[in-house]
């Protein structure tokens, strides 16, 4: 939110011209919908897409808007960009620089770490804009009902991608889950979980619209078939809910950071550990979570090779360290076709070395939820925090079974990354209502 609609210190919101407020909300909303839809949506693929072409239309809508948001916040007042001034941000994209010059595939690793600073740019600018609790209520809702209804409108307009077929080399067995304009169901399930979220948000504001935003999204979310963002999405709201009224940051950090240890334990310790495989088995008999068990031991194998550096940022998977690994007693060779390792911890760790990782989870979750604990206590201020803090906690968690940290324009890493800016800002500046 701008210098106008978040800092405690600036001018009033009626300052400023209503030309430049109506410019100011259509780069927000215009830069929500260049990445939840993107440049090329309904492309059906999700395991090959084609990212390492040139995509000038891509290059240009996205520096076109970093640079239209740079400006319009700069103009607004912006001061409170002061807050993005955090040493473990300037030293993890340090570490990922040098990760980039000593990367297994340096070519990948240098675009993708363009694009994913062009990204950042866009969502610390954009996140300036708004006039205030109001303002960005009406401006992320319109934003998310318009990406909803588009992918109401696939399921007519393009039948055989905004659903998922049999026809699918890859997954077959999705056959019938929606998908909308997202390249896979899981994507599109946690999306709309995010929708849900930020319904709810809106309803305080604007109920038809936060509603509408609400219902559609849920009714869609259930076609999806994605029982992870099913289950998640009831769960992080009662999570949330309780940590809101909780002082303790000890007790705070206990209850939302319970579940994630639980889930990196079942997930990545069942691969790490034999005993919490042996109890996994026991508890459920086959589990290997759709086949990625055997994604993240290859992985992990492989990661003690190069543990301080890692592969270099998205420098490991389609690299030759994995398109002619030999294929080992008891592997299906399933990891060679992967173009991340669905989990975006184990993804942190390959691609940065466990340096990485920790400044990562530093980043990523332990500061936003400090910055959570010291939300200015105001009623503005506290509803918004409460909404990011909710998509938070709902992209941590499914980050143990997807991968999406600093993943460019993904989607869900874009909802993530405007939570951790938001609660940074709602910890360091009042917002108007």
């Amino acid at each position: 939110m701008s210098a106008t609609g978040i800092e405690a210190r600036a001018t009033p919101a009626a300052a400023g011209s209503e030309a430049g407020q109506n410019l100011r909300g259509f780069i927000f909303v215009a830069a929500f919908l260049l990445v939840w839809i993107s440049t090329g949506p309904f492309k059906g693929s999700y395991e090959v897409p084609n990212e390492d072409t040139a995509n000038v239309i891509n290059q240009l809508s996205f520096s076109l808007i970093a640079v239209l948001g740079i400006a319009s916040a700069a103009l607004s007042g912006g001061r409170a960009a002061q807050a993005y001034l955090r040493p473990s941000w300037i030293l993890l994209i340090t570490w990922m620089t040098i990760g980039v010059i000593q990367s297994a595939n340096s070519d990948v690793s240098m675009r993708a770490f363009r694009f994913t600073l062009v990204v950042l740019v866009i969502a610390g600018s954009v996140m300036l804009l708004p006039q205030g609790r109001r303002h960005f209520a009406s401006l992320i809702g319109t934003a998310s009902l318009i990406v909803v209804l588009i992918c109401y409108a696939g399921l007519v307009i393009y039948p055989d991608i905004a659903v998922h077929s049999a026809g699918d080399a890859l997954e077959p067995e999705h056959a019938g889950a929606w998908r909308g304009l997202f390249d896979h169901k899981n994507i599109a399930g946690a999306m709309m979980v995010v929708f849900v979220l930020i319904g709810i948000f809106v309803t305080t504001t604007s109920p038809r619209l936060g509603w509408a935003l609400a219902g559609l999204a849920t009714v869609f979310l259930f076609f999806t078939g994605s029982k992870t963002s099913m289950g998640l999405g009831p769960f992080v709201v009662l999570v949330g809910l309780a940590c809101a009224r909780i002082r303790s940051l000890w007790l705070r950090a206990l209850l939302a950071l319970g579940p994630l240890a639980l889930l990196l334990t079942a997930t990545i310790g069942s691969v790490l550990f034999k005993s919490i495989d042996t109890a996994l088995q026991a508890l459920s008999p086959g589990q290997t979570f759709t086949g990625r068990t055997e994604i993240w031991k290859f992985a992990l194998d492989r990661l003690w090779n190069r543990p301080i550096l890692g592969y270099g940022f998205e420098g490991f998977w389609r690299s030759d360290y994995v398109m002619f690994a030999d294929i080992g007693e008891g592997e299906t060779g399933i990891a060679q076709g992967m173009v991340h390792g669905h989990s975006g911890y184990v993804d942190l760790a390959i691609g940065l070395g466990v340096p990485g990782l920790m400044l990562g989870l530093i980043v990523l979750i332990l500061l936003p939820l400090r910055d959570h604990h010291r939300v200015l206590p105001t009623p503005e201020n506290k509803a918004l925090a409460e909404l990011f803090f909710r998509i938070w906690l709902f992209c941590v968690y499914s980050a143990c079974l997807e991968s999406f940290f600093f993943r460019r324009a993904d989607p869900v890493w874009f909802a993530l990354l405007v939570s951790v800016i938001g609660l940074r800002l709602t910890s360091r500046y009042r917002v108007t209502p």
